[in-house]
């Protein structure tokens, strides 16, 4: 007899005693559920909020019959919050025996007693074998007394990549993003719009290698829709880029969201534009307004569909900044009220102030002291300074300016373009009174 290549692990509690031996179980934040993860694990595995929220944006009539499919299950936090959330059975391979039993651990620790989890397997060994997989599966199911043969309802897959890449690739995530689909594309149950797979990639993925991504998608499932999401938790950066094929997909090429620790902040749908850019010789008219916006919107194309829904009729609105942690918007009145507009927002003000040289622990009293005479009590600082001295710059400015009566405000730099050369302007804008 051949050597099988998958280990099937059936969830259990004895699998739960062995892992809470060496890693007592966790949870992300109080109240939510726990998880046996080591250190490297966490660092790995997607955040329960993520997870959570993720699943809850999928309708379950959306999927076709059958069970969960996670390629590259890893802890198995994605998997779980699917199953969980969507009432599936679910099906993990994970490639390390002993992270395969950790996921089956977490598995049993958070099922809800219900009769699919009977149907729960975690199978160690290679995703891409699609046809040994499911064999192996189905063979387990009938060892335990099961006769039912579920087909694979949707695949995610979220495979391993370098960590301290500045850029990734296709090429060097684990395991083969092309291979596996093509391997799994004929086991996979069909809806109307075709079979449910959600990929979640790199957020450094540069437009080529989703070009690339899209080309193997098309070819393993010729005609399904496909939507790209990038998500921001607003730290500054895209956390998370996946696409969603077929059954999940929705009617737009693109979206962008922005979450909190629960729920959904804002989001946006549409077609990806270009964002032209205005340069300036000299500093911006007092009464203008600037807002910094999250770079999710930047990076998914869709900030020209998020600022025909922020800039009221008649109003007029510039991007000065396209790229980095802090994209820029000039733009003659406030937003619009519109939780899908102000949700990507990180600080929007009137301009009140210019400087020409950025605050130094020598002249921060000075910043705080012209800060307060034009009404503003709290200045958070949104520039481009040495990361090594920007946290004591506003520590010393906060303290300044404790005993100030005003509103809120904050400062961002911009370039003013001239001839021989450019010159950074630092502009203090005072936010809208809430």
């Amino acid at each position: 007899m051949p050597e099988a290549v998958h280990i099937a692990i059936q969830p259990s509690k004895r699998l739960v005693s062995k892992a809470s031996k060496s890693v007592k179980p966790k949870s992300e934040r109080k109240g939510g559920p726990e998880f046996i993860l080591t250190e490297e694990m966490r660092k790995l595995s997607t955040p329960w909020s993520v997870a959570s929220i993720r699943a809850k944006m999928i309708d379950p009539l959306s999927l076709p019959a059958g069970v969960i499919l996670d390629a590259a299950a890893g802890s198995g936090v994605q998997l779980i919050a699917y199953s969980n959330i969507l009432k599936r059975p679910s099906l993990g391979i994970e490639l390390d025996k002993g992270i395969a039993e950790m996921c089956a651990a977490n598995m049993f620790l958070n099922s809800d007693g219900e009769v699919q989890r009977s149907l729960d397997r975690v199978l160690a060994g290679d995703g891409c074998l699609a046809e040994e997989a499911k064999s192996t599966y189905w063979e387990s199911l009938r060892d335990g007394g099961a006769r039912a043969h579920p087909p694979i309802a949707m695949l995610h897959l979220d495979p391993a990549r370098p960590r301290d890449a500045q850029k990734h690739s296709i090429e060097e995530m684990k395991p083969n993003i092309k291979s596996l689909l093509k391997n799994w594309s004929g086991h996979l149950q069909t809806g109307p719009k075709g079979p449910a797979v959600l990929l979640d990639l790199s957020p450094r993925l540069g437009s080529i290698q989703r070009a690339m991504v899209d080309g193997i998608l098309e070819t393993c499932f010729p005609g399904c829709s496909r939507t790209w999401e990038w998500l921001s938790q607003g730290g500054g950066r895209v956390d998370r880029l996946s696409v969603w094929v077929g059954s999940i997909s929705t009617s737009r090429q693109r979206r962008c969201l922005r979450i909190g620790k629960k729920r959904i902040m804002a989001a946006l749908e549409g077609r990806p534009d270009i964002a032209n850019t205005v340069s300036f010789s000299k500093p911006p008219d007092y009464g203008a307004w600037l807002s910094i916006v999250d770079p999710v919107l930047l990076e998914s194309g869709l900030q020209e569909v998020w600022k025909k829904r922020a800039i009221k009729s008649g109003s007029g609105a510039s991007w000065i900044r396209t790229e980095g942690r802090r994209p820029l918007l000039i733009h003659t009145d406030q937003l619009n009220d519109d939780p899908d507009v102000l949700g990507f927002v990180v600080s929007s003000g009137k301009i009140v102030q210019h400087r020409l040289s950025p605050p130094e622990l020598g002249t921060i009293d000075l910043v705080a002291s012209s800060s307060s005479r034009v009404g503003i009590g709290k200045l958070t600082l949104r520039c481009s300074l040495d990361p090594e001295v920007h946290p004591t710059l506003q520590r010393r400015l906060h303290k300044a300016l404790a005993d100030s009566e005003g509103d809120s405000g904050f400062m961002v730099d911009m370039e003013l373009k001239r001839e021989g050369g450019g010159h950074n302007l630092f502009v203090i804008c005072k936010e809208a009174s809430k």
